[in-house]
């Protein structure tokens, strides 16, 4: 019984070391898995980095042509932008020299009217100054008025209007002309 007794001792003692292992080695496969698991998570979190900088590599290379593009547009537009102006000098250079040109000949123009007018005025004078019309008034026409009711207002014949004032077609009379009246 002394032999039973230090035997179940003996196992008393020895069961629970046993156990021990067994947590120990236990604790110490859970450890190995878990640092594992922790491994293979840093890895793929390091590809998963990887593959990020990858991308913003990639990212920065696109934005970086789309910069130089959009430089390039810029400059281009800046470039348009001088040669539309360069133009457009040109064409107000264009126009300021066809105005003068019309300036001038506007000029010419009503030289050659005032010459024409002094012309016809001497003529006017010294049809006026015949002994024919030597005397007589000047009426400015009106409207509504035709050489025949001047004629009756002034008691004279409507020839000697038309011959007074050189009339090619006295139905051509204006408004705001000036007619001489022979008496």
């Amino acid at each position: 019984m002394k032999l039973k007794r230090i035997i179940l001792f003996s196992l008393a003692l020895i069961i629970p070391l046993a156990g021990c292992r067994t947590s120990r080695q236990q604790q110490e496969s859970q450890r190995q898995q878990w640092e594992d698991t922790l491994s293979r998570r840093v890895v793929d979190i390091e590809n998963r980095v990887f593959e990020l900088e990858n991308s913003l590599a990639v990212l920065k290379r696109q934005l970086d042509t789309l910069d130089r593009q959009l430089t390039g547009i810029e400059n281009t537009a800046a470039t348009g932008v001088g040669q539309q102006k360069t133009e457009m000098d040109a064409l107000r250079k264009e126009m300021d020299a066809a105005r003068r040109a019309t300036e001038k000949k506007i000029e010419i123009i009503l030289e050659e009217v005032a010459k024409e007018n002094e012309r016809l005025l001497r003529s006017l004078k010294s049809t006026r100054g015949s002994a024919a019309y030597a005397q007589g008034y000047e009426h400015v026409v009106k409207t509504g008025e035709t050489i025949s009711t001047i004629a009756r207002q002034y008691k004279v014949t409507v020839d000697a209007i038309v011959d007074a004032n050189q009339l090619s077609n006295p139905n051509a009379i204006r408004v705001g002309q000036t007619l001489f009246i022979p008496q």
